[in-house]
This record gives C-alpha cells, structure tokens and sequence, in this order.
C-alpha cells in the first residue's frame, strides 16, 4: 500500500469490527481543507458509519456504527456537533471526510458523497447556532448565576460548544478563570442566538458597567444566568393587579400584585400593551395569569383597557387542585443502550419529576391547568393535556446512566397520546390524582445540569 494509502489511519476510538468489502478502494486524493473552520461544522446524518480510515479501504473498522451516528445527530447536546478537517478521494470516485466531535470522542473517516463540492451521505453541513433577537440595547442585567473565585463557567468566547476547540472566554490574552469580579457588573448586549441542540439563548456582551472597551466585551453569556435588572415601580412603568371573585369583589389585598415594565419609554394613562414586558419577559396578561393566588383559578379578565398607573382587574375561582404523577409508556431509541447501561428506565417505571428539567414557565401553566372545579371531570377540556404535552416536549432528563465502558446515556420526555391520557384519568375530578403516560427517548451523552424548578406543587 502506497503513501497515501497509509494516511488513511486515524486515529480513534477503539472498535473491533472490520469493513466488509471483497476488494478494497485506493486513494487518489488526500486534502487538508483550507476553508474558514467555521463553514465545516457538521453533523453526521446516521445513515454511514464512522470508520477510522474511509470504509472501502483494508483493514478499515468502525469507530461508530450507523446507529451510535443516528444518535449523534438526533443529540440535544452541542459535543455531538463536529467539525470536519480533510477530505479524500478514492478511485471509486467516493468521498471521505474526516471529522471529529466536538467533545473529542469521536474522530474518523466517513462516507461523504461522489463530490467535494457539497456534503453527502454521512455527513451534512451544521448550523451551531441560530440567530435570536437580542435584548434592547439599553437594557441593563446582572448575573443570576452564582459566581465563583476559582472557575469560569459563565463567559465564553462563544457559546458552549458552537465552535470546535473554542472555549472560556479570554480577558487581557488570559482565559478567564474566575467569576467573582462580575457578581455586580451591569451588562448590555448587542447580539443573541440560539443552540441548535439544546436550543439555549446566549447573548453577547456589548458593555460592562458602561466601559465597550471592557476585556470582557464581545464575550458570550447564557441568558439563563442573567437578570434583566428591575426598574422601581412608577405610575409610568406599573400596573397595579387586584384579583377578584366571581361577582367582582376584591380578595384580600395581600393577594395584589404590580407589574414593572423594562420598556423606559411608557408614560401613565398609556395602554399596558402585550408588547410591554418585565424582567421575567411577562406581558401583563402572563404575569397576572402566573400569579393567581393559591387555591383560585383564573376565569377571565375584568378589563381589557389597564394602563400604566392604573388596574388590571383579574376574576378568580376558588380551584382544587390536582397532582400528576408519570409512569415510561414507552421507550423510544432503546436499541443506542448497551445491555450493561445501569439503572436504565423499563416500561411501567414511575419517573421521578426532579429528574427532568422543566421550563419554568411551562411548568406554572401547567400548574394553573391542574387547578378547576371539583366537580367538573379533568377530560371534559384539554387544557391539562395540553398543558403537559408544552412542558414535556422532548424535555430533557438530568440523570446519567453509565455503562461498564463509561459512556453515558440520558432520557427527554415526551408526553404519551392524548386518548390514553382521557382513558387512564376518565373518571378524574379536579383535585383527584392523576397519571400520564410518558415516552422516554434514549440519547448518547452526558445529561445537563439538573435545573433548580420546583415540581411539588404539580406531581406527587
């Protein structure tokens, strides 16, 4: 075997499987690609394997089999991105790329099509990131993460795992190793996107504490670890919320709540439109419907016409309220996990709710759809199906599960069908218990950080 040939070899992930071919391929061409690394971020499609020289050639063996790369690509964990850094070309007119996972533990050869002009086969061309809409300009946050004196797990250079081999962000030519000197900064930020997998917001900082000439200006920061900081409340930023019974009589005034907008432009007597949001990103409407005191529904709203320096009247009924409780109707990609995978959820298993990292949000709609009429059935409406199927879409588990090799697997969830859901709860009143029947998708990857929501008060 020629020079080139010998180039082929990878290095990788150990494997024992050996290509099956009667007679092997030769390399023609073997290319580092040249153009800006950003352009070749890609994802394997799961219909090749990853081989550690390209699959026709002798004495080629798998690095990831085909199923291992359908779960690379359905991953919402951005360390399955890769980044692909040469090309090669056999006189089967084949294309190889060799690419490598953003984490590191993937790296090899695959099938990319009949031309090198455009990916094919195995892999495909991956956007990292989506473009999202960034906070006003003259908006002011803070950190709501805690920080610390001895790491840096808040600021990037870009967001985590977006870019191959880009990590911590760096401030004075030194990577940032430490937080604790922003526990007050004010921040503003001049862009936004969005992870493609985790489907995370970050922003860009444009400016700390009114310096753009700051070492940490152009750096990137979860918009889950910061606070829009709130404006004192004013007749031209606030309104006043006072909930009231069915026949229009205030409940106690400790139930009165005030919304603050961010927007500084508002003046008193202008209309609170939805446009207008708090540091939370509620409109009025949201906020006075996620702060219905405990132990009242939300009916409707008294006035449509609330504006700043006014009241937004709120009409409530007394609610009992209903616990869910989630049982693995199914699980989806149980074939990614090796028989050896420890603690594995079986069908039937009730799962645990701290396990899963619900959106907030989402979490106190469902909580408010759980609440009704004692005597009215809980499947006379949808509202509380499709209340769980926003909070579990495909929502992320926090528990790894190890097999004996070290890889390690975790769930999202999916709500079950609707007419199980009316069947298993058809005699349910408001109040009663309940049971949903969940999917579980099995997905190759450390799970992410356990989310500090709070679930008491909607599952048993």
């Amino acid at each position: 075997m020629g020079l080139a040939a010998l180039s082929f070899v990878a290095a990788g992930a150990a494997a024992t499987t050996t290509a099956n071919a009667s007679s092997y391929a030769k390399v023609t061409s073997n290319k580092t690609l040249t153009t800006d690394a950003t352009t070749r971020n890609v994802t394997l499609t799961g219909t090749n394997a990853l081989y550690t020289k390209a699959g026709t050639l002798k004495g080629a063996k798998v690095v990831a089999t085909t199923t291992t790369a359908s779960a690379l690509n359905k991953s919402n964990q951005g360390k399955a991105n890769f980044r692909a850094y040469r090309v090669a070309t056999t006189n089967r007119g084949s294309v190889y790329y060799k690419v490598v996972s953003f984490d590191g533990n993937y790296r090899g050869w695959i099938y990319g099509g009949k031309s090198t002009s455009a990916y094919a086969g195995g892999v495909a061309s991956y956007d990292t990131t989506k473009t999202a809409t960034a906070p006003s300009a003259s908006d002011s946050y803070t950190l709501s993460a805690a920080t610390s004196t001895t790491e840096n797990t808040l600021f990037y250079k870009q967001p985590a795992w977006a870019q191959y081999k880009v990590g911590r962000a760096t401030v004075d030519g030194k990577t940032l190793t430490s937080t604790d000197a922003y526990k007050s900064s004010k921040f503003t930020f001049g862009a936004a996107v969005t992870t493609s997998r985790e489907g995370e917001t970050w922003y860009q900082i444009a400016s700390v504490d009114g310096s753009t000439t700051n070492g940490l200006v152009g750096a990137w920061v979860k918009a889950s670890n910061v606070k829009n900081t709130a404006p004192t409340a004013t007749a031209d930023n606030s309104v006043k919320v006072v909930y009231t019974d069915t026949k229009g009589n205030a409940l106690s005034s400790s139930y009165d709540q005030t919304f603050v907008t961010t927007n500084t432009d508002t003046k008193a007597g202008q209309l609170a439109a939805s446009t207008f949001k708090n540091v939370d990103n509620q409109s009025l409407s949201d906020f006075a419907k996620l702060n219905v005191p405990s132990g009242y529904k939300f009916s409707s709203f008294v006035n449509t016409d609330a504006t700043f320096g006014g009241t937004q009247y709120v009409k409530v009924t007394e609610a009992a309220s209903s616990k869910l409780t989630l049982k693995v109707g199914a699980i989806a990609n149980a074939s990614a996990l090796t028989p050896d995978t420890t603690g594995a959820l079986a069908v039937n298993d009730t799962v645990n709710p701290s396990s899963i990292n619900f959106d907030s949000t989402a979490l106190a709609n469902l909580a408010n759809a759980l609440k009704g009429d004692k005597t009215v059935k809980v499947t006379s409406t949808d509202d509380v199906y499709n209340a769980l199927s926003a909070a579990l879409n495909a929502t992320a588990g926090n528990v790894n599960y190890t097999n004996s090799k070290g890889t390690q697997y975790h769930y999202t969830f999916t709500v079950g069908q609707k007419a199980t859901f009316n069947t298993v709860n058809e005699l349910a009143h408001y109040g009663d218990s309940l049971t949903a029947n969940v999917t579980a998708t099995v997905v190759l990857g450390k799970a992410p950080v356990a989310s500090t929501t709070t679930t008491a008060d909607v599952f048993n």
